[in-house]
């Protein structure tokens, strides 16, 4: 018998993978599963939810997502410009200022939405935060430790 002849295949025969294909980040798989437990209906009748995302510049368009979602499924839409622009901001300024984790909690009970913001890191309690947008546009607010918050009233769609 002869030999038989194995050939290595050249990089130029190797299949390419596109250059944008990546993998999605934390904070995109967790807005991903959370828009989708709200369109399966598997999100329940809850009315305080909390997700914990990764200090990445993507945390940011993340929140506003996860906020808009949220409020649409508790069909509190009218809030929800508010609440995603604050939301987002809170998360913004966390970044800006060394959050190893931020715990973003959303729940809405009495006519009231809360917000709260939770720089979850070691050290220094909320300090020097560019406050403006709340003192603007929520019906109160503060802060916390590593927590700043506010509230917005609610009127549910009937």
């Amino acid at each position: 018998m002869g030999a038989m002849c194995q050939t290595q295949p050249s990089q130029a025969d190797m299949p390419r993978q596109p250059s944008a294909w990546r993998l999605p980040s934390w904070n995109g798989l967790l807005a991903m599963g959370n828009d989708l437990a709200i369109r399966t209906g598997w999100t329940g009748q809850e009315r305080t939810v909390s997700w914990t995302l990764s200090a990445r510049p993507s945390a940011v368009p993340t929140a506003r997502r996860l906020v808009t979602a949220r409020l649409s499924a508790w069909q509190l839409d009218t809030q929800a410009g508010p609440a995603q622009l604050l939301a987002a901001h809170l998360v913004g300024e966390a970044l800006r200022h060394g959050a190893e984790k931020i715990k973003v909690t959303l729940s809405a009970e009495d006519d009231l939405l809360r917000c709260e913001v939770d720089e979850q890191r070691h050290g220094h309690d909320v300090e020097e935060r560019d406050l403006t947008p709340l003192e603007e546009l929520a019906c109160c607010w503060g802060a916390a430790g590593t927590v700043v918050w506010f509230e917005l009233r609610v009127r549910p769609h009937i």
